[in-house]
């Protein structure tokens, strides 16, 4: 017989990075809003109860660190999050159109040691996507990861 005592308190540390992309993968984010973009996730998921670490991307796409709070689902805050932000997006009209996300997003956990080299990866968007476009990278990320996709449906919306 196990007997594992008192389980009144719960502690978890769970640090996620999320990305997700724009619908078609288009560059639509215009770059000058980019800040305000990202400033509002992070508030966004401050409202949610999750602690923004950095929040980053290029005008495709975004990047998201933060430490997870259990006690929501990761697709229930993903929804929250795209739908907080595209009516943030549509409502002060920063495109001349109306703005959305692709459906899906990729998912990753990673130790507190590695926080630094993340937050450096997310922080050098720019320079990293001069070199390696949005599709190669997010392969990257899967087979880092040892996620299993079939590549004809990666990039399907």
């Amino acid at each position: 017989m196990l007997i594992f005592g008192d389980m009144a308190n719960t502690f978890s540390k769970i640090n996620i990075h999320l990305v997700f992309a724009v619908k078609n993968r288009e560059s639509l984010l215009p770059h000058e809003y980019l800040p305000q973009i990202h400033a509002y996730i992070a508030q966004t998921l401050r409202n949610l109860g999750h602690v923004p670490i950095i929040v980053g991307g290029i005008e495709d796409h975004v990047h998201i660190l933060f430490s997870y709070n259990i006690n929501q689902t990761i697709p229930e805050m993903v929804r929250t999050v795209k739908t907080a932000v595209t009516n943030f997006i549509n409502t002060h009209r920063m495109l001349n159109y109306r703005f959305s996300w692709q459906r899906g997003y990729a998912c990753f956990s990673y130790s507190q040691s590695q926080l630094p080299a993340v937050i450096n990866y997310i922080k050098n968007q720019e320079a990293h996507h001069n070199r390696h476009g949005f599709n190669d990278e997010c392969r990257r990320l899967l087979d880092i990861f040892d996620v299993k996709y079939d590549p004809k449906y990666l990039f399907v919306d």
